[in-house]
C-alpha cells in the first residue's frame, strides 16, 4: 500500500480552555448572520455544573491531515490535549453530509478531558453527498436508501478499516502527534450514518454485510441518534450480537430527515433488544436530531420553541440546591423543543433540519451540555475505567438530568 506523504502538522499550542456550557454557547452564537438570540448562560452554566466534572482540564490543539492508502484517501482530524500523553482515543465517524471536522462540540469536549479524538468520514461520496445527482434532484428518500444499503455499507466498513490500520501503522512509526495516542484505549463513537458504522463495531449484524475486523480492540462504543428500522432481519437477530459497553443518545424528537426513521422511538430498538451488561440509554427531551450532532444549532426566533421544562419556567430555582449526583468532593465535582420540518425544499437543497422550526436557544445549550457530560462519563468509567465515573451514570446522571431527560442502563 501507497501512503502519501502528507503528515500532521506541527500543533499549535492552545492555552484556552472551555467549558461544556461555554462550549454550547458558541457554536449557538456563530451558527447564522441572523439576529441571535443567546441561551441564558446562567441556566445553562448552572445546569452544567451540578453535572460530571473530570479531574483535569486540557487545553487542546487540532490538526489535520491527508492520508492515501490502497488508493482511497482520507482526511483526517486529530484534537489532542496540549500536553504530553498518551492518551486514549476516540475514534468519531461523522453522519452523511459531514467531514472530519463535525461533532466539534463532542470532539473538544472529550479532548478537554483527557482524550485524543480522531475524526475521519470513511467515504468521500459520503461526505459530498449533498452534491450528488440524487440530492440535486430532490429525491432525498432514493438517496438516503442509496446510502444505507448493505453495498455501500460495506464500502464503507471496509474504507475504515483501511484508515484505521494505516493509523496503526503511523502510530507505530511514532509520527506526531500520533504518538500521544494509546491504542491499547480505544472507544468509538459516531452520529447518524457514523453511529450506524459505530453500532456494527459493536457487534450489530447487518445483512449482506461483513463485521469489521480493526487492527487493535475498542473498549466502548458512544452511538449519537443510533439508526434502526423494520427493514431486513428481525431486531431479536441483529441486536443478539451487541458486545461491550454501549451508550446509544437519542431525544423524543429524534426524527429523520431523510424519511428513513419515521419515529423517534425506533431508535431505542438497539438498547431495548441488545443483551444486558453495561449498555446504557440517554433520551433527552426536546431536542431535535440535529442537536445530537454536536455541530452547533439554527438560528431561532427566541426563547419559544416548544415547551420549557419545569426547570426553565421557573426563574431558575428548581436547578439551584439540587443534587445532581456530582463526583465527590475530592474530583472537583461538587454534589451532585419543539418538533423539526423540512418544510420547503427545493430540488438541490440539502434537507432542512431546522427550517420552519423554533427552538429554545436555553434548552439547546442544555441539551448539548447533557450529552457533553453523560458521554464524557462513560468514556471515563469504560475507557479510563474509572470506577466513581461508573457510579455517577449509575447513580447521580437521573439525578442530574432530572426533567431534562433520562438514562437507563441494563
Amino acid at each position: 500500500m501507497n501512503s502519501s506523504n502528507k503528515n500532521f502538522p506541527p500543533p499549535a499550542a492552545s492555552g484556552r480552555r472551555f467549558g461544556a456550557a461555554t462550549l454550547a454557547l458558541a457554536f449557538l452564537a456563530g451558527c447564522s448572520s441572523a439576529p441571535v438570540h443567546k441561551p441564558d448562560e446562567t441556566k445553562v452554566k448552572q445546569f452544567a455544573g451540578l453535572g460530571y466534572q473530570t479531574d483535569e482540564h486540557f487545553g487542546i490543539a487540532t490538526t489535520y491531515a491527508n492520508w492515501i492508502t490502497a488508493n482511497l484517501e482520507f482526511d483526517i482530524s486529530l484534537t489532542v490535549p496540549a500536553k504530553l500523553g498518551p492518551f486514549p482515543l476516540v475514534i468519531y465517524l461523522p453522519a452523511l453530509g459531514e467531514t472530519r471536522s463535525a461533532g466539534e462540540a463532542w470532539r473538544a469536549a472529550w479532548a478537554q478531558s483527557g482524550y485524543a479524538v480522531m475524526s475521519v468520514q470513511p467515504l468521500v461520496d459520503d461526505a459530498r453527498v449533498w452534491g450528488s445527482s440524487t440530492a440535486r434532484s430532490g429525491d432525498f428518500a432514493l438517496l438516503a436508501r442509496e446510502r444505507y444499503s448493505a453495498r455501500v455499507m460495506s464500502d464503507r466498513i471496509a474504507a475504515l478499516q483501511l484508515a484505521l490500520n494505516e493509523l496503526s501503522r503511523r502510530h507505530a512509526r511514532r509520527e506526531a502527534p500520533l504518538e500521544k495516542i494509546d491504542l491499547s484505549r480505544v472507544a468509538v463513537a459516531g452520529f447518524d450514518m457514523g453511529a450506524y458504522m459505530a453500532m456494527a463495531i459493536a457487534g450489530e449484524s447487518i445483512r449482506g454485510v461483513a463485521g469489521p475486523v480493526l487492527p487493535f480492540p475498542v473498549k466502548a462504543v458512544i452511538a449519537l441518534s443510533p439508526y434502526a428500522d423494520f427493514a431486513g432481519a428481525p431486531f431479536s437477530e441483529r441486536y443478539a450480537g451487541m458486545h461491550g459497553p454501549i451508550l446509544s443518545v437519542t431525544s423524543d424528537n429524534d426524527t429523520d430527515v431523510l424519511g428513513l426513521v419515521t419515529s423517534p422511538s425506533i431508535r431505542k430498538a438497539p438498547f431495548e433488544t441488545m443483551s444486558g451488561g453495561s449498555k446504557y440509554l440517554l433520551t433527552l427531551s426536546g431536542l431535535p436530531h440535529a442537536g445530537l450532532s454536536g455541530g452547533g444549532m439554527p438560528p431561532t426566533a427566541g426563547e419559544t420553541g416548544g415547551p420549557p421544562s419545569r426547570a426553565e419556567r421557573s426563574d431558575g430555582s428548581a436547578d439551584r440546591g439540587r443534587d445532581g449526583g456530582g463526583r465527590s468532593a475530592n474530583r472537583k465535582g461538587g454534589p451532585g423543543g419543539s418538533g423539526s420540518t423540512d418544510g420547503g425544499r427545493k430540488a438541490g437543497d440539502r434537507p432542512g433540519m431546522f427550517r420552519d422550526a423554533v427552538y429554545s436557544p436555553t434548552s439547546l445549550a442544555i441539551g448539548e451540555a447533557a450529552i457533553q457530560g453523560v458521554t464524557t462519563a462513560f468514556l471515563d468509567a469504560y475507557v479510563k475505567d474509572d470506577s466513581i465515573a461508573r457510579e455517577w451514570l449509575d447513580k447521580g446522571a437521573s439525578r442530574w438530568l432530572r426533567d431534562r431527560g433520562e438514562i437507563k442502563r441494563k
